[in-house]
Parts: structure tokens; C-alpha cells; sequence
């Protein structure tokens, strides 16, 4: 049995590490040679599939899940409809996540860090304000500020970076405020998610491309990302592709051209 990884981020950094305690074979899931990112974890062209892999966060490009399952290879995964932790509730991030998934199927035992490392990944928000059974908003921002250990007073910064957020400017989205926080993506672009989940606030984030872009929204409420994918973004344009889990509250959608700020 093999597993193969999708793009490097904490959760799966730490899915190698429990890996490397046991003795199956660890492959990069790439592109050319190139390991993937989180856009094409989906259409990796190494390795070849082969019957018993495990694909974790990724699968081969040209193949759907029932020709991957047909052929004998479990996924791993929770971001797309058809994984079995989509669309799972806050309270089940355990059995949702990645991580706690892995862990089943190999009979790992769950630890605290385990739990706080699946919670982050499956439903940031809700592990920030004591939404996640067993984990506490003060215990959850202890360790999630080890992550950023380089900064000497980390959750100093997140405040700070809080407060410029708040003088962003704003779209209205249906009846919906929300803050653009494009501007503060460059070096900040690994705080974002915590600062807008930490302090419970809805986020935009326009990225330019030279012949296309990608606005992606969090911390909006299942409807407001339902009228997000269905109306807000094929009223800017042409809709190249949509994804997101109004579950986990978020959503992004690929558009043609330039962006042009609506208000």
C-alpha cells in the first residue's frame, strides 16, 4: 500500500510525519516534477495510480472517484462533494478531517495535538470560538500561535493585523458586508485565515491573474455562500469554475478577465 500526498500545509506535514513511523511507501503527488500545490492537487500527473493506493488530498489527473474506486484505491479527503468528510458539521471534524480519517484506517490513536491540528484544518472558525467538541478558544489559539514561533509576540501581530483589516475596504455581497482584504495578502497571506477566523470576520480576497482571477470568500454563512457561488460571481462575469463547502464557510470561484471593484 502507498500513500500518495497532496500539497504540503500543516495538517498534511503532519500526516507525513505519522507516516514516516510506519513502514509504507510516501509519495509527493506532482506535477511534472514538480510537487502540487492546492490548485492541482486534483490533476497530478505522478505517479501512476495503482490498485491499494491511498491518494490523500489529491487523485490523478483523468480520473474520476468511481473509476479510482473501481480500480481498488481509496481516497483520502474532505474538500470536494463526494469525499466522505464533505460537508460534515464542526462537532464530527475528527471523523471529517484528513488526519482523523488516516488515523482510523491505520488505528493511530488520537492525541490533543491531533484534535487541534484537525479542527484547524476541517473548520477554523468554529475551533476558534469553542464551537469544536473538546477543544477551548483560549487552548486553540495557544497552539495555533506555535505555528508562528519566527514572530515574538504572535498574537500581538494577529491584533494588530485585525485592526488594519477593519480599514479595508468593503464589498456588499446581497446584504452582506465584507471586508477586502486583498491589500493585506503579500507577506501577511499565512496570517489571513487565522486573523479573519480568530476575530470572526468575513473576508474577500481578490487574486489577479493575466487573463483571469480568483475571489474567495470565508467566514460567510451557508446561504451567503450559496448566493455567493449561484449569483454574486456570475454577475461579475464568466464563470470559469466555483468550489467551496458551505459548511466549512467558504467558497471561491475562477472568473475570465480583469476584476472591477462593483461598490
Amino acid at each position: 500500500m502507498r500513500f500518495i500526498l497532496g500539497g504540503s500545509d500543516t495538517e498534511m506535514i503532519e500526516i507525513e510525519s505519522l507516516l514516516a513511523d510506519t513502514n509504507y511507501s510516501v509519495i509527493h503527488a506532482k506535477v511534472g516534477k514538480t510537487r502540487v500545490n492546492r490548485s492541482e492537487a486534483y490533476s497530478a500527473t505522478h505517479p501512476t495510480p495503482k490498485p491499494f493506493d491511498v491518494w490523500i488530498e489529491c487523485s490523478p489527473e483523468g480520473y474520476t472517484k468511481p473509476e479510482l474506486y473501481s480500480l481498488g484505491i481509496d481516497l483520502i479527503d474532505h474538500h470536494q462533494e463526494g469525499d466522505f468528510g464533505y460537508n460534515m458539521p464542526p462537532a464530527k471534524y475528527w471523523e471529517a478531517s484528513s488526519i482523523g480519517q488516516l488515523c482510523k484506517k491505520l488505528g493511530i490513536r488520537r492525541t490533543k495535538r491531533l484534535s487541534y491540528i484537525a479542527a484547524g484544518d476541517h473548520c477554523l472558525l468554529s475551533a476558534y470560538h469553542d464551537k469544536c467538541p473538546g477543544i477551548s478558544r483560549n487552548d486553540f489559539i495557544d497552539f495555533r500561535m506555535k505555528f508562528y514561533k519566527f514572530e515574538e509576540d504572535p498574537f500581538t501581530y494577529l491584533k494588530q493585523l485585525h485592526e488594519q483589516a477593519l480599514f479595508c475596504p468593503t464589498i456588499t455581497m446581497g446584504q452582506t458586508k465584507i471586508y477586502d482584504i486583498s491589500s493585506l495578502v503579500g507577506s501577511n497571506r499565512k496570517w489571513l485565515s487565522d486573523m479573519a477566523c480568530c476575530f470572526n470576520l468575513k473576508t474577500v480576497s481578490v487574486l489577479q491573474k493575466k487573463n483571469r482571477y480568483k475571489m474567495f470568500v470565508s467566514n460567510l454563512s451557508a446561504s451567503q455562500i450559496d448566493y455567493f457561488i449561484n449569483e454574486y460571481a456570475p454577475s461579475l462575469g464568466n464563470v470559469i469554475n466555483t468550489y467551496g463547502d458551505p459548511r466549512r464557510q467558504f467558497a471561491g470561484a475562477v472568473l475570465e478577465g480583469q476584476y472591477v471593484r462593483q461598490d
